[in-house]
Formats: structure tokens, C-alpha cells, sequence
């Protein structure tokens, strides 16, 4: 999973990833930015440091095998040759068979949607024998838009799991966040709402739309599909190589198992 700052990959892919580090696939995350900015009052260097420590922590909860964080600075991703050239060095260097990144359009965050220009720019530079497929993650700008998901992915067993790895960024769900929406102290003096804003910000892009549930009946049926709470939805890149559904089902072998 390749994404713009450290914490994103566990909000938008954790349960998928979890799910894959418990049959025993290898999950790397890419954060490109070090996460630098955007606190009210920590410093840069503190900040990154702190969000380093974060990640290593939820790294740990998800079982993933790697989680490793480039230094350019957050808030000033840029689409550069020498960044599409790590990229594709890191896509090779893990013989990666599926790439998440985010679906890269005009607006939104713009480290969010630099990071699937990135990814989409590296692709055809990666000479790999059989190229990954690459699946679009909507982030919190493009997730509302319609579309109907390729892939759905329950990840209800693994709910709990992905809500710890959230909980370990402190600095943004205890601090940074609660600050934004004004109620710090509160979370601050009160666990209760601790838990209640890292609930709502993992929810809110895991929670099943009824597009999601079209997507889920596919897989699964409509009774299955109808008992699913939450899911992590990805698309099929256009610049991808097109996975049939049998491919799908062997790239995801969590879909072929019945007990959601």
C-alpha cells in the first residue's frame, strides 16, 4: 500500500491487510511523506519522529512485514522522476503482486492525489514478469463520488484489529484531529470519546454504501452481503494489468471463504 502520509494505510486498507498477514502473505506499507506537518503545536522534526514511532507500533498490530517511511516533507509531495524512481524500485524490490495506491484526480489533498499520480506514473517503468495488478483506494475526497467497486473485501472479523492500529496514531486521533474539531480537552479528559473519534474516522471509509453492496453481492450473495458491516472497496487501475475474477479470487483468497 502506497499512500501520502503514515496512518493511511491502516485507515483505508488495514482490515484487507490484516486479513492478508494472517494467511501468511508478506504486507508492506510506503508512507512517502515523513507526516512533518499539520499539528498544532509540535514541531516538524518531533512530529515526524513521533509519527515514525506511530506507525512502527501499528506495524506491529497488523502483522505487517514492513512499514517503511520516506523523509519528504508533508504538505510538499511533488511527482518528481527521482520519487517515481523510488517507487518503482520499492514495487520491484518486494515482488509485489497487488499495489494499492489512492485514485489520483484534481482537488482534494494534494499529497493524497500526488501519491496516485506517482504510482500510476511509475507503473510503466516497472519491467516485471507478471506486472502487479493496481487497485485504486478512495481516500476521503474521492470516496463519495459514484462508482461501483471491482473488489470488496469484509473485513468485520478483523474490525477490532484495524481500530487498534488506528488508535496507535495518537497524534492525530487524540490530538491533532480533536483539536480540529474543537472538543481536545474533551477527548483529552474522557476515554469514551477517545474511542469514539478513532471509531468515526476509520468508519467513515469502511462503512457499506449501498454501491459497496452491489459490489459485495457479486462475491458473496446477497445474504452474505446483507450481513457484512464493514468493507474496504478498491478499483481496478486503468493502467493496470486487467485481472479477470478468477485472478481476483487468487490474488484475494479471502474471498473465497464463506464464514464473513
Amino acid at each position: 500500500m502506497i499512500f501520502a502520509h503514515p496512518d493511511e494505510g491502516e485507515i483505508y486498507v488495514g482490515g484487507t491487510s490484516c486479513l492478508f498477514s494472517w494467511l501468511g502473505h508478506r504486507v508492506k506499507f510506503l508512507s512517502l511523506t515523513n507526516g512533518d506537518a499539520g499539528h498544532y503545536s509540535m514541531a516538524p522534526g518531533a512530529l515526524a519522529a513521533k509519527r515514525h514511532q506511530e506507525a512502527m507500533n501499528a506495524k506491529a498490530v497488523l502483522g505487517l512485514a514492513e512499514y517503511e517511511i520516506l523523509e519528504y516533507h508533508d504538505q510538499h509531495l511533488e511527482n518528481t522522476a527521482s520519487i517515481r524512481l523510488e517507487v518503482r524500485d520499492r514495487i520491484r524490490e518486494w515482488e509485489t503482486d497487488i499495489v494499492f495506491s489512492y485514485y489520483p484526480i484534481d482537488g482534494g489533498h494534494r499529497d493524497n492525489m500526488c501519491a496516485g499520480r506517482i504510482v500510476r506514473d511509475a507503473a510503466p517503468s516497472l519491467e516485471m514478469t507478471p506486472m502487479p495488478a493496481c487497485l485504486y483506494v478512495r481516500d476521503y475526497f474521492t470516496a463519495g463520488f459514484s462508482y461501483i467497486p471491482d473488489i470488496t473485501i469484509p473485513v468485520d472479523r478483523v474490525w477490532d484489529t484495524k481500530l487498534q492500529a488506528c488508535a496507535c496514531h495518537e497524534s492525530q486521533v487524540c490530538d491533532a484531529i480533536p483539536y480540529e474539531l474543537g472538543i481536545l480537552d474533551d477527548v483529552r479528559a474522557n476515554p469514551d470519546r477517545q474511542r469514539e473519534v478513532i471509531y468515526d474516522n476509520t468508519y467513515a471509509f469502511t462503512r457499506k454504501t449501498p454501491p459497496i453492496e452491489l459490489a459485495l453481492r457479486k462475491w458473496f450473495g446477497a445474504e452474505h452481503a446483507g450481513a457484512v458491516k464493514y468493507v474496504e472497496a478498491f478499483e481496478i487501475a486503468e493502467f493496470s494489468r486487467q485481472i479477470t475474477d478468477q485472478e481476483v479470487l487468487q490474488l484475494f483468497p479471502m474471498l473465497r471463504e464463506p464464514d464473513l
